[in-house]
């Protein structure tokens, strides 16, 4: 049994543990509503503040679809047998699923409380967004290119690592800053990500290795403000919702002050996705209209190990298989925009979170390039 002495010792650390927990959240190591609200979902949409981008036009896909006509092997048992794909969707926590060729719709798929004018939120989607962004921004004068220093727009970064800190560190997710869970928390469900720039910490100098961290978009999207001297959804309105005539409004959400959480958190339907998709699919051109130049979309969808990055990540892009000449954006809960130049396809797959055993299964990879086969 345990003495009084022993219990007395337990409870002082168990108070000592809830005062620390208590102070972290009271002096914003982590925001006290990331307790209550757990991991994100859908329902942040409206949980937070955002700023509305709005179209004054509608481009519309034509639709000729057969999705009974596709089946595919989702590889969730170890039995090489061929599902119908509108059962597969049903068997995940799929939102939304749209695979366009050619711009017809050939294949479409909405949750029973959902439909195609349903808004839907991207998570790390939003980082091919802001890499388009980039690039434009670049095409307009605003930025030299990506090897400009970070410090020009972001004199915040003081010391000697921050001043080696280029664009392009940012983009391929090579700048050296040190990972913190806090931060990632306070970036995400605080109410004032601008004190996140006098909070950076690098762990290695930018350039040597690369790992995927949120505060490096969130860092794009401080460059682009001051680049162009508009907000990030002002921008994307401008220069992405309008010239690609999305056909309803997206949402970016913002912290208390207005400023957009850039490295997730932009939400649109299904459809309008596949026009960003459509968009690279076009290198660019939009019926005529150049929206960012080809070089822009050459440098992006590329493999570039140089300076710490890897073969299969490019400017935010996640890079396919050679064969397919495939590549994709990715966000949270796998959600896609897949993009196959070979075969002119777009698909856009939304999901929600979902059993953790069934979504380790399941590889989307290999369901969209199935697809791409069969059409």
């Amino acid at each position: 049994m345990k003495s009084q002495k022993q219990y007395t010792s337990i409870n002082e650390v168990k108070i000592a543990s809830i005062g620390l927990l208590l102070l972290c959240f009271f002096t914003s190591c982590i925001p006290l509503k990331s307790l209550f609200l757990g991991h994100p979902d859908a329902k942040d949409m409206h949980r937070f503040k955002n700023k509305e981008i709005i179209s004054d036009s509608c481009f519309s896909f034509q639709k000729s679809i057969n999705i009974k006509g596709f089946k595919v092997n989702d590889w969730t048992t170890d039995k090489p047998s061929f599902e119908p794909l509108i059962d597969v969707l049903k068997e995940h926590s799929v939102r939304a699923f749209v695979l366009i060729q050619d711009d017809t719709i050939k294949a479409e798929y909405y949750r029973q409380d959902l439909d195609e004018s349903s808004i839907h939120p991207s998570y790390s989607l939003a980082k091919s967004f802001i890499s388009c962004l980039i690039g434009i921004a670049i095409n307009e004068g605003h930025i030299q290119n990506v090897n400009q220093k970070a410090q020009t727009f972001i004199p915040e970064l003081t010391n000697e690592k921050g001043e080696l800190l280029t664009i392009k560190h940012l983009l391929n997710h090579t700048s050296g800053i040190k990972f913190s869970v806090s931060q990632d928390a306070r970036l995400y469900y605080g109410n004032n990500v601008g004190t996140e720039l006098e909070k950076i910490v690098f762990s290695h100098n930018p350039g040597e290795k690369q790992a995927y961290l949120n505060i490096n978009t969130q860092l794009l999207g401080v460059i682009i403000k001051r680049a162009t001297g508009m907000s990030v959804s002002e921008y994307a309105q401008r220069k992405l919702w309008t010239p690609i005539k999305m056909c309803s409004t997206g949402f970016w959400s913002v912290d208390d002050l207005g400023v957009e959480k850039s490295f997730c958190c932009l939400s649109a339907t299904a459809l309008d996705f596949a026009k960003f998709g459509r968009l690279y699919l076009n290198k660019g051109e939009w019926n005529e209209n150049q929206v960012f130049n080809t070089d822009w979309y050459n440098q992006s969808i590329r493999r570039d190990t140089s300076q710490g990055s890897s073969y299969n990540y490019n400017y935010s892009w996640h890079i396919g298989l050679k064969e397919y000449e495939d590549y994709m954006a990715i966000g949270l809960y796998k959600q896609h925009i897949y993009i196959s130049p070979k075969k002119k396809i777009i698909i856009v797959l939304l999901n929600d979170r979902e059993n953790k055993l069934k979504a380790e299964r399941i590889n989307w990879w290999y369901i969209f390039r199935q697809l791409v086969d069969q059409v």
